[in-house]
């Protein structure tokens, strides 16, 4: 029997975004949730980045496996304190209910690693927030 597959990743993507987008405690500290920011993004600000995703299969149904990283950009003067209170912002918006993927029924949605490291102009805080779902057709 021949199963039809999909991938979620667009639409896991979109349905990041809203959540982070509208989320008031996060964006009363962010200037604004982006896929590609410009040059002239004010900081702070926070990125959707790259995702992998494997099969998650039973016997009767197609899923994936995802992991996923968002980004935040701190240029704070404080050191890597703001980059660090967004990133706990931003799992906390992504964990505050189920997140609904459109055509998609998330299973489970687990955090993974976050880090902040300083960026190579020395000045920039990079604070990476790693997830993983998994996620049926």
């Amino acid at each position: 029997m021949i199963r039809q597959m999909k991938l979620a990743e667009w639409e896991l993507q979109k349905a990041m975004n809203e959540r982070l987008s509208t989320d008031e405690a996060l964006n009363a500290v962010i200037s604004g949730v982006y896929d590609t920011p410009d040059k002239n993004t004010p900081f702070p600000y926070v990125t959707i980045g790259e995702d992998t995703s494997t099969p998650f299969e039973t016997k009767v149904t197609f899923g994936e496996n995802i992991t996923t990283v968002l980004h935040v950009w701190s240029r704070a003067e404080d050191g890597k304190r703001e980059a660090k209170q967004i990133l706990s912002l931003m799992l906390q918006a992504l964990t505050k209910a189920p997140l609904e993927v459109e055509g998609f029924k998330t299973i489970q949605l687990s955090f993974l690693q976050s880090q902040v490291i300083t960026d190579i102009d020395g000045i920039t805080k990079h604070g990476i927030l790693r997830l993983r779902l998994y996620i049926n057709n």
